[in-house]
């Protein structure tokens, strides 16, 4: 890669790899208009849009497994909290910020 020196094994994945520093998302929902880097990303979420839960709990048969283990593996860096979701955590980052995104 021109802009950040690192190899890739394929022209392809060096491609997709691009996007990252274009700010490209070529795949682009039909449904809600969200769009992703990667096809295989717009698939994963265009399940967000029907009944479709092909990764199921072993305790209930819907897509929430941790809430039963209790599980919570996203720990914050600043001060130990920890989430069950990625995305809990990068909005718990915020408060240690002055960036307020959601006024």
């Amino acid at each position: 890669c021109e802009s950040c020196n690192k190899t890739f094994p394929s022209r392809s994945k060096l491609e997709r790899h691009f996007l990252i520093h274009t700010g490209q998302k070529p795949f682009k929902c039909s449904s809600c208009g969200k769009s992703f880097r990667q096809s295989t990303h717009l698939k994963i979420h265009q399940l967000t849009h029907t009944e479709e839960r092909p990764f199921q709990c072993c305790f209930c048969q819907k897509g929430h497994y941790l809430t039963h283990t209790g599980q919570k593996p996203f720990g914050c860096s600043v001060c130990g909290k920890t989430f069950r979701q990625s995305a809990h955590l990068k909005r718990h980052q915020l408060t240690h910020t002055e960036e307020r995104p959601y006024k």
